[in-house]
């Protein structure tokens, strides 16, 4: 195994984490628009996750 594959692509990793709570948010805005169930949960987890 070469030393740069076991390095951590931080540059991917940062693109995958904005990508995964923008979509969060995305359904979440869906989700209380049209009133569903899961949108408080949803909610409550997007802005838990914004915050850290």
């Amino acid at each position: 195994m070469t030393h740069t594959a076991t390095v951590i692509d931080f540059t991917s990793y940062r693109k995958r984490r904005q990508a995964r709570l923008m979509a969060e948010a995305m359904w979440a805005m869906y989700a209380s628009r049209f009133s569903f169930p899961a949108a408080q949960l949803q909610m409550a987890h997007v802005d838990q996750a914004c915050r850290s």
